[in-house]
């Protein structure tokens, strides 16, 4: 019975939400490639300045937060009408993913200006960073909207 509410919950509001879920799988996947190759920041001149904030390690971690507590806030909403909530962890989860992918950016920013080539992960990377604003932008509208309403 539970999954089926949630399976309609989700069915209801994705495409309202379906670049939160694209981003959740952004990233699941760059926490999976971290995870599973711990020398992806070493192969690539982009990842030069990224890695000295962190390790492979720390940031597959990071993703893997983020992807889950959005993933959380995006199997909720609207499902359960009493958890007025996940707007907030859909915000919250966008404020995460927006620095994470704007450190992104900016690290292969540095990383073209300084050492060369990867221009194109800047391109990438803000374009993701934008979604993500997008994304917060729309949950915190929704915010708004169950205030109105209480």
């Amino acid at each position: 019975m539970i999954i089926l509410r949630i399976a309609g919950g989700i069915r209801q509001h994705f495409g309202m939400r379906v670049t939160e879920w694209i981003m959740t799988g952004a990233l699941f996947g760059w926490s999976a490639v971290l995870a599973g190759d711990p020398s992806t920041f070493s192969t690539a001149r982009a990842f030069a300045v990224i890695a000295s904030y962190g390790d492979e390690a720390m940031w597959a971690n990071i993703c893997l937060f983020a992807g889950l507590l959005r993933l959380g806030a995006l199997t909720v909403n609207g499902t359960f009408r009493q958890f007025r909530f996940s707007p907030h962890l859909r915000a919250g989860a966008s404020i995460a993913s927006c620095v994470f992918w704007g450190q992104i950016a900016l690290g292969v920013l540095i990383a073209w200006l300084t050492l060369g080539g990867g221009g194109t992960g800047v391109i990438a990377y803000s374009t993701f960073m934008a979604i993500e604003m997008w994304n917060l932008f729309r949950a915190w509208a929704d915010v708004g909207a169950g205030h109105r309403r209480l």
